[in-house]
């Protein structure tokens, strides 16, 4: 589950982007100025930024070039009204990764962002599967041994962010930064809770294999992949 900071005064289009990508299965944290977007930046790991170009206080491309003086290499989309080649040239000298003119279609919005996640070739199509779990994305139907597994939102995010990164351990406090929109109120305990009642659905759905979501004392909680 990949997890993306817009930043737009035009709080009519953030909504409609919000909403977008949200349903497309993205987590979206949204600021209306860059005043805004400092601490939720200082306090969470964003795979993408949306950054307008003119914004109250700080414009976007003035805390771009902030943002990379700073040291934060994270993926920027800028969003501008001006579409001359000038204007496009100084966003991307300033460090931004990729530019878009409003207005603009969503779906080139869409194609444009899971571009910059520069995700691997199965988590860009229409199905994740690993250790006899299958995910359709654009449902977010799951299934384990062919057995659908009806997941709540929370837990379905969290499965999809371990599946995407099988193999790799997280920790309580990754999960709760990666997995959980800085609006929600997520801690260690949650995490703890969710796992669980991932680990016994996927038991309910298949007494014959061990779920692949394990438990590592200590170190945290990984999807094990073969």
């Amino acid at each position: 589950m990949s997890k993306i900071l817009l930043i737009d005064d035009d709080e009519k289009l953030a909504e409609t982007v919000q909403d977008t990508l949200t349903r497309t299965g993205f987590i979206v944290d949204y600021a209306n100025c860059a005043e805004e977007a400092d601490p939720m930046l200082a306090g969470f790991v964003y795979d993408l930024i949306i950054l307008d170009w003119v914004m109250p206080g700080m414009h976007g491309i003035d805390y771009l070039a902030k943002l990379r003086a700073r040291g934060l290499t994270t993926p920027v989309l800028m969003l501008t009204g001006q579409s001359g080649i000038d204007h496009k040239l100084t966003g991307l000298d300033q460090g931004a990764d990729d530019y878009l003119t409003k207005p603009f279609d969503l779906r080139e919005l869409l194609a444009r962002v899971r571009a910059l996640m520069r995700r691997p070739v199965t988590a860009t199509s229409k199905e994740l599967k690993a250790s006899n779990v299958a995910i359709e994305l654009l449902s977010q139907r799951v299934t384990f041994h062919e057995v659908e597994v009806k997941l709540t939102k929370q837990e379905y995010q969290l499965l999809e962010l371990l599946m995407r990164n099988k193999n790799e351990v997280f920790s309580q406090e990754a999960l709760c930064e990666r997995a959980w929109s800085s609006m929600s109120e997520s801690s260690p305990e949650a995490v703890r809770v969710h796992i669980f009642r991932i680990r016994k659905k996927f038991e309910t759905a298949s007494k014959l294999s061990e779920c692949p979501v394990r438990t590592l004392h200590g170190k945290g909680y990984i999807f094990v992949s073969a």
